[in-house]
Order: structure tokens, then C-alpha cells, then sequence
């Protein structure tokens, strides 16, 4: 958890199972060497002490006291992380991406590529979403690292997604624009298949796809809309 000076960080949700008076009101402290740098109030709420702790990861333990006779306790383990403030917004790079198929066939779903985004901000956690609901019903995405998959067979056709990435501060938004193109017989029989052995397709699509069609194009000296790629998996059973 990030923290500010003097600021709320963290409330506690305690139970207890034995019944009134044995159980609540509880009363809290906090134990060990960080002691001094934080406090938590009768609610549970875990609140930095303004000017007494600097940057970094503060590791606390709070005890929990029950209303019992005789009074009984639960230590839980707390980790605070102290950042500086967010200053710069995330950067999010818009996606283009084609997946073909045979003919009129649908596309069964999967990893159709993988979204990038940058902040000069070191200690920003970035995460991803789908913007809308509509959208979500037919892609999903990795809110860590941006991957974006097909949850359901996608007809021939032109898709948009809108994607944003978000500091904690921040948000900006970017496209994915996904072509699902059907490829005729001729082409489908003249077909080159190469399989790669130590390369997942999640790997492949997220980081290697578009250098190896600009490799194509370079040795076959072709424009890189003649060249149709589709990723298969093989499962061997």
C-alpha cells in the first residue's frame, strides 16, 4: 500500500467468534521497532505520523485485544510502501493487429496482442481495463501487463477496443484495433508452417510477431500486407 504523510493508509477488519461482551469493542497497538512512525485508532484505521518516516517499505505488526476475560490478542503482520508522489502520467501506446482465418471461419479466441504503456515514475504501479462494458464481454486483458485476449469466437470483421492505464493518479486512454481477415483456399494451401518449440504464442504475439513479418517482408521482398500470419497451438497428448 502507498502511503502520504499524516494520511489514512490502512483499516483493519477484525472478527472474533465468541459473542458479546467476549468479543468487540477491540483495542489496537501497534508493536516493534516502527512503532513510533504509525498509530491506529480505536476503529482499526492504520495512520501515518506526519514527519516520522521516510520512503520505503516499513514493516508493522498490530495486535488486536478482544473484550474478554481474560483479555486475548492476534498479532497480523503489515506492510506499508512510502512513495513519493505520482508527478508524470502514464504514456499508452495505441494497438493494431490482424488475425486471419480460413475462408469465413470464426476466430476461436485468444491472445490477440499485448498492450504498452511507460511512466516516468519508477514506484507507479500501472493498470490496465477495458473501458466498456460491451467490450468486456468479448475481450479481457491482464490488468499487470497489458495482454489482451479474445474470450469468445470473433466473426470476420473490424474490432475496437478502448483501453485505459491508470497510475493511481492519472488515467489515459488508447485503441486496440483488431482485423480478423479470412484468407481464401489458394492461399491456405500455399501456406508456410513453421513451428517454434521454446516460444509460447502468448510470447510470440506479445513480443515477436511484428519483427518476424518485417523479416518476411525484408527477404521476400513483398509489401507486409501480402503477408498473413496465424498463430496455432499444438497440444500433444
Amino acid at each position: 500500500m502507498d502511503a502520504g504523510l499524516g494520511r489514512s493508509i490502512f483499516t483493519l477488519s477484525v472478527t472474533d467468534a465468541d459473542l458479546d461482551p467476549n468479543g468487540p469493542p477491540f483495542n489496537y497497538n501497534i508493536e516493534g521497532p516502527n512503532s513510533n512512525e504509525f498509530y491506529i485508532d480505536g476503529e482499526g484505521v492504520i495512520r501515518s505520523a506526519a514527519g516520522r518516516h521516510g520512503r520505503g517499505e516499513h514493516h508493522l505488526t498490530v495486535r488486536v485485544f478482544d473484550n474478554g476475560t481474560p483479555v486475548l490478542y492476534s498479532d497480523v503482520a503489515v506492510t506499508v510502501r512510502v512513495v513519493e508522489r505520482s508527478s508524470s502520467p502514464p504514456i499508452i501506446t495505441p494497438l493494431s493487429t490482424t488475425v486471419t482465418v480460413s475462408g469465413d471461419d470464426v476466430f476461436p479466441g485468444g491472445i490477440v496482442g499485448r498492450m504498452s504503456a511507460s511512466d516516468d515514475d519508477a514506484a507507479d504501479r500501472l493498470v490496465f481495463a477495458i473501458v466498456n462494458d460491451a467490450d468486456r464481454r468479448l475481450f479481457d486483458i491482464d490488468s499487470v501487463d497489458g495482454t489482451l485476449r479474445a474470450v469468445q469466437g470473433l466473426d470476420v470483421g473490424d474490432y475496437t477496443v478502448n483501453i485505459s492505464v491508470t497510475d493511481g493518479q492519472s488515467v489515459r486512454y488508447a485503441v486496440m484495433r483488431l482485423s480478423v481477415e479470412g484468407v481464401s483456399e489458394d492461399a491456405t494451401e500455399s501456406a508456410v508452417v513453421v513451428r517454434l518449440n521454446s516460444l509460447t504464442a502468448e510470447e510470440f504475439v506479445g513480443h515477436h510477431m511484428t519483427s518476424f513479418v518485417l523479416a518476411l517482408e525484408s527477404q521476400l521482398h513483398v509489401r507486409n500486407t501480402a503477408i498473413k500470419v496465424s498463430v496455432t497451438v499444438e497440444c500433444v497428448v
